[in-house]
């Protein structure tokens, strides 16, 4: 089944592709623009199905399909078996905004905590229970082969994707209702999630790796010859799991490199940390001559046998080592499927939170990933005034701190300046001035 998203442009539109072509599409697609998706539809007995790849920074991040109406995510390799399976076929490449690519990912790769039917609540009180709740969540909303979206950031309704352009001038939470209550013929199937954050394929390459000269190659190397045993590792970090890890390789790398298995990005891990060794069943742990050291119960070790519940300790992280054991095909396919297909890179960085600072002293800080400022109530940043609009502009914040003011194109008042000039969109830097009506603002990055 091909999904219809909403907000997203074809940009490549190729029929009669092979797989042998796919490199050359990736990378002129890419360079121009890294965040979106290939979508290979392809043609099985009787029908034609469609298989996604997902690209974020220019780099593939994991790979989906729709089956028997779900969506399913999985590793990468599997887009290019199934490309090459099938010969043939038609591929585009959709660019997307950043904010809507997170929620594609979410609806392909996570579970709801809730999933109704839009003629059977009401969706009122489902909208008071997530402003109570105050934490994140996206909300996909389906019909058909269709699905749109809306944010929540703090339980606040912020950000919609909807195909109706008119939707554009209402306010999130508005725009939302009017578009459900009118949607009632067949009603809405609603999910919500509340685990927001993406997590790329086990397979995924890294944004900071150097990219293979041939994805397809690269993804077409057969797998290493299995091991005799079999085991997993969980990654933890102030006791929350950020990563779960199937040891699948003679030889697993723990290190800042990142080309390591077990990527942590912390100064003071080590580029090749630790390793863990799988000989005839037995799993050893290596440290490689680390600066601060591998640990097992506080115990500093340079090589020991693994056993199953072993901690392995680094730093703050906490590494949980499990024997997976002996079990039938199918339930260790299952296994593997459900406890270890995740994987993560842990990142720390300097908490640095950035602020508007008004001429009379006040100040606003920039906590959230959008921030919205206007004259209504519910604005992030609400600014009284006549000339100003309910919903002026946004800031928005990416992950690497780097705000991007964004103006509504709607606004019947007064224009949004930044340092003296006009824009509609205009990346922040410290100390520029931000004018909307008779104020002004400094923006700190800190």
């Amino acid at each position: 089944m091909n999904m219809i998203f909403p907000a997203i442009e074809p940009v490549i539109d190729e029929k009669g592709i092979n797989v042998e072509k796919f490199d050359e599409l990736f990378n002129k697609a890419v360079v121009q623009y890294p965040d979106g998706f290939f979508a290979f539809t392809f043609q099985k007995p009787g029908e034609t199905d469609t298989i996604y790849l997902f690209v974020v920074n220019g780099h593939p991040y994991g790979a989906g399909m729709i089956e028997k109406g779900n969506p399913t995510f999985f590793n990468v390799k599997e887009f290019f078996d199934i490309f090459s399976k099938h010969g043939t076929g038609e591929i585009i490449y959709y660019k997307v905004e950043r904010k809507l690519l997170q929620c594609i990912l979410i609806y392909f790769s996570k579970e709801p905590t809730q999933k109704f039917s839009s003629d059977m609540v009401d969706m009122e009180k489902v909208m008071t229970s997530l402003e109570t709740a105050g934490s994140d969540s996206i909300i996909a909303l389906k019909s058909g082969n269709r699905v749109e979206f809306s944010i929540s950031l703090k339980g606040r309704l912020s950000f919609n994707f909807f195909t109706e352009p008119s939707l554009a001038d209402e306010q999130p939470r508005d725009a939302l209702l009017v578009y459900i209550y009118s949607q009632q013929d067949p009603p809405i199937t609603l999910e919500i999630f509340n685990d927001i954050r993406p997590i790329p394929a086990s397979d995924a390459i890294h944004p900071k790796t150097e990219l293979p000269k041939s994805l397809t190659e690269h993804y077409s190397i057969p797998p290493a010859p299995s091991l005799s045993a079999k085991a997993g590792v969980t990654l933890m970090l102030d006791n929350k799991v950020v990563g779960r890890f199937l040891i699948s390789k003679p030889e697993t790398i723990i290190g800042r490199n990142p080309g390591s298995d077990i990527l942590i990005e912390n100064p003071g891990v080590s580029r090749q940390h630790a390793l863990i060794r799988e000989e005839d069943g037995r799993f050893i742990i290596e440290d490689k001559g680390s600066a601060n050291g591998t640990f097992i119960e506080n115990e500093k070790i340079t090589s020991r046998e693994l056993k199953d519940g072993d901690r392995i300790k680094i730093l703050k992280y906490e590494m949980l080592f499990n024997i997976i054991t002996a079990k039938s095909e199918d339930e260790e396919a299952e296994t593997e499927k459900t406890m270890y297909i995740e994987s993560a890179v842990v990142k720390e960085k300097k908490v640095v939170t950035p602020l508007l600072k008004l001429e009379d002293g006040q100040e606003f800080k920039i906590k959230s990933s959008i921030t919205t400022i206007g004259s209504d109530e519910n604005m992030g940043i609400r600014l009284d005034g006549r000339l100003i609009s309910g919903h002026q502009a946004s800031i928005l914040m990416n992950k690497d701190g780097i705000a991007t003011l964004s103006c509504s194109t709607k606004s019947l008042f007064s224009s949004t300046k930044v340092n003296g000039k006009s824009v509609t969109q205009q990346a922040l830097r410290d100390g520029d001035v931000i004018e909307i009506g008779k104020y002004k603002m400094v923006y700190k990055a800190q």
